[in-house]
This record gives structure tokens, sequence and C-alpha cells, in this order.
């Protein structure tokens, strides 16, 4: 396959062109259950090349979610043109941004069971301090913390998995702050970081790169949500952080199509 690319890109044929012969190639070949870090990390760019946006997606997501440490792309063997690639801020800046952004979903579910009773600093039973203890302790136990140290070295789903295994029994039966159920703050966590992001957009990417032809009016209109939906143009499903994390203009511009979208929100639910 990267023998096409590569003839192509001296060529200058347009990719689209042979994007049914590769949607062939990828699902006869693509096996995401078996899919292994090398191979995955030199999918993005035909994928991309061929307009395969639900390939595309498939394989950022599962580098974000699979890949320990930090994402690059990866050329076969003897495939050395230095411009065979991904730009950047295209592949590498985002998704290792959104790897970044699931260990902040992490680590915030974490505080979000025990951070209260620490800034309390006090309960009814006396026994925040153990049961503090105990939290940490079992977090540890699981390997999934200190994410400091773990993350570095793990990929998002090795440390989802880990937490899964979180196991507390409360210090107290009566105290309301050291009875609760801690199992329920880590399984949030697990399940909102795993639905979180649904890979790269490469519809996104393409809308939210300024087009000289375009109007401000046309490329707002182009780019913004409709219907509260991120993905109304787009071939594949998605949310507001695979939306993120595709655009490819200008920050500020992002920032207020946000805004709006939040605007738009609050007068929905107000209505």
């Amino acid at each position: 396959m990267w023998h096409i690319v590569r003839t192509g890109d001296k060529f200058l044929f347009d990719g689209e062109i042979l994007r049914d012969f590769f949607v062939k190639w990828y699902e006869k070949n693509v096996d995401m259950e078996e899919l292994e870090e090398e191979e995955a990390r030199t999918l993005a760019l035909p994928c991309f090349v061929f307009d395969y946006v639900q390939g595309f997606a498939e394989i950022t997501k599962w580098l974000v979610y699979n890949y320990p440490g930090h994402i690059k792309e990866k050329r076969p063997v003897h495939f050395n043109w230095e411009h065979q690639h991904l730009a950047p801020p295209d592949f590498v800046g985002p998704i290792n941004a959104v790897r970044g952004r699931l260990k902040s979903l992490i680590h915030r579910g974490m505080w979000d069971g025990i951070g209260d009773l620490l800034k309390r600093r006090s309960c009814s039973c006396g026994r925040w301090e153990t049961t503090a203890g105990r939290y940490f302790a079992e977090l540890v136990r699981t390997e999934a913390f200190p994410l400091e140290d773990t993350y570095a070295k793990s990929s998002a789903n090795d440390i989802l998995g880990r937490l899964k295994y979180f196991r507390m029994i409360p210090t107290s039966s009566s105290c309301p702050h050291c009875s609760r159920k801690w199992e329920i703050p880590i399984k949030e966590a697990i399940e909102k970081t795993q639905y979180y992001f649904n890979g790269l957009c490469i519809d996104c990417m393409d809308r939210s790169m300024a087009k000289r032809e375009s109007s401000d009016v046309d490329y707002w209109k182009h780019n913004e949500p409709m219907e509260g939906r991120w993905d109304k143009h787009c071939r594949i499903k998605h949310g507001e952080p695979t939306w993120y994390a595709s655009w490819r203009g200008r920050d500020e511009t992002r920032q207020k199509l946000i805004k709006e979208h939040r605007k738009e929100k609050r007068a929905r639910d107000d209505s």
C-alpha cells in the first residue's frame, strides 16, 4: 500500500480516486482486535491520503488509547522520503494532546473521589486520614497510581484496565464521608475516559483549514456546530473532543465557536 502512496506522491494523483480500492484493502487486512503498535503507526498516512475517514478515525483513536508514551508516525522499512508524513499539527500534535487529556480525566476521577474529604480534614467518625490513606494505597496496589510514573510507560487502556480492579472496604458504616462506595467515582472516571474521544475526523480537519476562496461568513457557517451536534456535516459520528482535536484553523476562531455553542445550548436548555 505504501508503494501506491509513494507512486501517487511522485505523479501527483488524487488519493481519493483509489478510495474504494483502499477501503477494500483495509477491511481485508486490518483487524482492530489484533492490531499492533507499529502497524497502527504506519496506517495513519495511507488512511489520510486515500480519504478513508472511518479508517483514519479508528487508527488515531486506537493509538490514543493503546499506545504507551509519545505517539509518532512510522514509515515502513525502505520508505524514507522525508516529506511522506502527516504534518505535526495534523497528527502528532493533536493525538498526543488528546492522550494528555485522557490522563487529566483519569486523574480528576481519582481526585473527585477523595478530594472533598481531604479538603474538609474532618468527618463524624474521625477516620478521614485512615480513609484517605487506604484509598491511595489501593490505587497504588492496582499499579495505576501515581499517574506521573505509570502513564509515561503505559497506555490509557492499560491504566483503565488496572483501575477496574480497584476495591476498597469503607472504614466506617455510618459516617457520610467515609462510608461511601469508593469504587463509584473510579468507575465513572473509567467510563468517561473510555468514551471521550472518537478519533480524528478528516472532514473536520478539511473544513477548519481556511481556504482563500471562502469568506469569513462561509468559513464560520461550515464550522459551527448545528443543533448541538459537532458532526453534522461529517461522515463519522463524533463529539466535541474529536472536533476540537481535528481543528486546523486559528485557535481564536475555535474558541469563539465553542462559546457560541455553549450560548446556544444554554438558550435551548432555558426554553
